[in-house]
């Protein structure tokens, strides 16, 4: 008896096989120097995910294109003739919201960070358009454009306007500890409101790791200054923290606290991705306040700051987290809560006052607590 076998192939027309399509991100180019948009559109046009769909010279043109185009993300000059990006970034956030990419120059930074405040997510240098960094643009372009933006309805106030604390300090005893920030994308509109809300009468030190390139940082504290009651300065090596001060790490440094209370600046670890290192300042504030340690992670991507806040935890001291409806990116504060490293996780609206309770309970007497 004869046995076969066959083998049955199926052959389909090519038409009946498709790919799932994934469509491009939609750029809006918004610049009025033709140089730096013929650069913007070279370094996106090198990844096929990415589709400039249109460029605009000036802020009203930029509404427009806006509303005809339902661009992904805009990557958004300052200093423009007419209505500038300032202005431009006020109106799109407020009326039909899009992912924004400042893209500026030094000597304009701080209208761009006054952007971020309406609502912008994160600043470029003009100086970083080049094939060198054509690979670090594309992923942040990316990556801002999957976050869902809110409306942000345009100020009526000055940002040192927002509400001061609701309740006074006790007394002088807040010297004893110490405030830990880690900061990312959209940190620089969280710092503030932070900072206004801790307070004028607030003597404890505060530090900062916030995620920026290194051309702003001073910007970035000088406009901090300006805006919140308290005194703001890029940490130097070995300095005594003093009360009431806030002290940003360089860009190029990780910022440390000794065992001794003074600022340690450290080359950063060649495998850290996030700079400067918000790990390495959160575990550092242990060696010298242990338990009075206070951990706040602020909006970013990633989880940078997760095993600070771990640290913190460790030797007793408190971690809190901005919650995801006051963040621009969930990423930091929602890798640090899946961690159960977090205490509270509160509007970053709450959190300053948040930290003034704390530190006043722990002053107090545990048998006079509750009273």
């Amino acid at each position: 008896m004869l046995r076969y076998s066959f083998t049955i192939i199926l052959v389909y027309p090519p038409q009946t096989i498709q790919e799932k399509s994934v469509e491009p991100i939609k750029v809006l180019i918004v610049d009025d120097s033709a140089v730096v948009r013929l650069g913007i559109r070279k370094m996106l046009a090198t990844d096929p995910e990415i589709q400039v769909v249109g460029e605009a010279t000036n802020g009203l043109d930029a509404i427009t294109q806006r509303d005809k185009l339902a661009p992904d993300i805009i990557t958004m000059d300052v200093n423009m003739p007419g209505m500038n990006g300032l202005e431009t970034t006020a109106q799109i956030m407020s009326n039909n919201p899009v992912p924004i990419l400042i893209v500026t120059d030094l000597d304009t930074a701080n209208l761009a960070f006054e952007a971020i405040s309406y609502g912008a997510l994160d600043l470029l240098g003009k100086a970083e358009i080049n094939p060198e960094n054509t690979g670090q643009f594309i992923r942040k372009v990316k990556l801002l454009s999957q976050i869902k933006v809110i409306r942000h309805l345009p100020p009526r106030r000055l940002p040192s306007d927002i509400p001061t604390p609701s309740e006074p300090l006790t007394g002088g005893h807040a010297l004893d500890w110490i405030v830990a920030v880690a900061s990312s994308t959209g940190g620089p509109k969280a710092l503030i409101t932070l900072l206004n809300t801790l307070g004028s009468d607030w003597r404890a030190p505060v530090v900062v790791a916030q995620h920026i390139h290194t051309d702003f940082i001073a910007k970035l504290v000088e406009w901090l200054e300006s805006v919140t009651p308290l005194v703001v300065c890029v940490a130097t090596d070995q300095q005594r923290l003093l009360p009431g001060h806030v002290y940003l790490s360089p860009a190029e440094r990780n910022l440390e606290i000794s065992s001794q209370g003074r600022t340690v600046l450290v080359p950063p670890n060649p495998k850290e991705i996030y700079r400067p290192s918000c790990n390495a300042l959160l575990s550092s504030v242990t060696r010298r306040y242990g338990l009075k340690s206070i951990g706040v992670i602020l909006t970013g991507m990633g989880d940078d700051g997760v095993e600070g806040a771990k640290a913190i935890k460790a030797v007793g001291g408190h971690v809190l987290a901005q919650d995801e409806a006051s963040c621009a990116v969930y990423g930091m504060p929602m890798a640090a809560q899946k961690a159960g490293c977090v205490d509270h996780v509160l509007p970053i609206q709450e959190i300053g006052n948040k930290i003034r309770a704390i530190v006043d309970r722990r002053a107090i007497p545990r048998a006079l607590q509750g009273r």
